[in-house]
């Protein structure tokens, strides 16, 4: 696990096991440039979030978390309650409904949701999920960098949602969950976002405003939110707890604040 601070981020390499190339956690191994592009939700191309894990039941996408070590996928303690076991976690997959020559899949070994996670508030909504067995790093599948304790996000901060795109089925468990979209989204200050919220946005939350440009509505349950510091380092400062994105929200979408958990992201994982 690697934790960044947003102005420069600090790296670690990792070598992997052909001594051809090196990646980097928080990297985009295929990516050489990087561009804005449409704020409104545009197609992922292979390998350009190579962290983005999919949780399964059975043939069907349920939600999203994000890779953060070899073995270990940080969502939203939401995800692993509302999909049945056994679950899966798929890595390296750009279209979720169906296979791709670059995916792993590994089962999981143990949950651990934070202890004081509030079912009716949503404060503390954050879980590890240890993979069944670790998996080979490479350009398309490895970890992000999550952000560093005190961290600072000031309103008006772009920052980057994912998620499969919602199709015609119904609900999580069908066919209509397709292809992995991108979101450029806007932080919304926690005062500004409470005055517009229904529920209490506590310390440990952030908002992105209400009115995300998008075309097609997004399934974001446990998805990454992510900003990239000045040294093109991706760094993971949120969760989504937001179930849907659509084009027009009844009310800001809410995040768990990552940078507010890193002692106990460091105690499960034994990482720093």
């Amino acid at each position: 696990l690697h934790t960044a601070t947003t102005t420069r981020a600090s790296i670690t390499p990792i070598l992997l096991g052909s001594s051809r190339y090196w990646t980097y956690t928080g990297h985009q191994p295929l990516l050489n440039s990087w561009s804005r592009g449409s704020v409104g939700g545009q197609d992922v191309p292979p390998g350009r979030w190579p962290w983005f894990a999919g949780f399964y039941f059975q043939p069907y996408f349920s939600c999203s978390g994000a890779l953060i070590s070899d073995q270990w996928v940080l969502t939203a303690a939401t995800c692993v309650q509302i999909t049945p076991t056994p679950m899966t976690v798929v890595l390296g997959r750009t279209n979720q409904t169906g296979s791709d020559p670059n995916e792993v899949s590994r089962g999981i070994n143990q949950t651990f949701c934070h202890p004081l996670y509030n079912t009716l508030t949503s404060d503390n909504n954050i879980c590890l999920v240890q993979l069944s067995s670790p998996v080979e790093l490479s350009d398309h599948i490895s970890p992000v960098c999550l952000a560093a304790e005190n961290s600072t996000f000031p309103n008006g901060t772009f920052s980057w949602l994912v998620g499969p795109l919602r199709g015609k089925g119904f609900g999580f468990f069908s066919d209509g969950n397709k292809e992995l979209m991108e979101l450029q989204l806007q932080i919304f200050g926690n005062n500004e976002c409470q005055h517009h919220s229904y529920q209490t946005i506590t310390d440990n939350m952030i908002c992105t405003r209400d009115d995300p440009p998008m075309a097609h509505a997004m399934f974001t349950f446990g998805a990454p939110l992510l900003i990239r510091s000045d040294d093109l380092v991706w760094i993971q400062f949120g969760v989504s707890l937001s179930s849907l994105m659509c084009r027009k929200e009844r009310y800001p979408p809410v995040y768990t604040r990552v940078s507010r958990y890193q002692v106990w992201i460091r105690s499960v994982t034994g990482s720093s």
